[in-house]
């Protein structure tokens, strides 16, 4: 089994203090699998914890993969017991460049009860740093999110009887 973490920090700006932005550090066996500039998507994360397909966890700070050269998203499937997750290493490329001869595909498998509570526990923590931020610069909550959904995000009621697609046949269509 594979060791996934998930943490929320809150950080200043270092140009501008009165700003701040709240980032989602995700590392899998003590490592990070993405580049600097691209960032975790809070509700595509949440919503991998209960359903199985393609989720675009790893995106831009926009909300859009492409601009830092991400074209397939985290293939995520559910067992009974585990969340696996499939996609392509390096992450991200530069969409003009061909992808490096060391390229490959990666999975890696999570026990549901350790990635569920990773999730949760970041979750909640990134509510409370949220809001107890206290500025009068804006703060930057994820991508393409604002503050009141970072705060509507919750996570999906786990019902061991609920309908998982075991493995996703293709690719979704976002």
């Amino acid at each position: 089994m594979n060791d996934i973490r998930l943490t929320a920090t809150l950080s200043l700006d270092e140009k501008t203090p009165d700003e701040a932005y709240l980032d989602f550090n995700l590392s899998i066996d003590g490592q990070y699998l993405h580049e600097v500039g691209v960032y975790i998507d809070p509700a595509n994360l949440i919503t991998s914890s209960t359903v199985s397909g393609e989720f675009f966890i790893y995106t831009c700070d926009c909300g859009n993969p492409a601009c830092q050269g991400i074209e397939e998203g985290v293939m995520v499937s559910h067992t009974p017991d585990t969340v696996i997750w499939r996609l392509k290493n390096p992450i991200s490329w530069p969409l003009d460049e061909p992808r490096p001869e060391w390229s490959h595909d990666a999975e890696f498998t999570f026990t549901k009860e350790n990635y569920i509570q990773q999730i949760s526990t970041a979750l909640d923590h990134a509510k409370r740093l949220a809001r107890g931020f206290q500025t009068d610069g804006p703060l930057w909550v994820g991508p393409n999110l604002t503050l009141e959904a970072l705060l509507a995000l919750e996570m999906p009621k786990q019902d061991e009887h609920a309908f998982f697609g075991y493995e996703p046949v293709g690719r979704a269509v976002h």
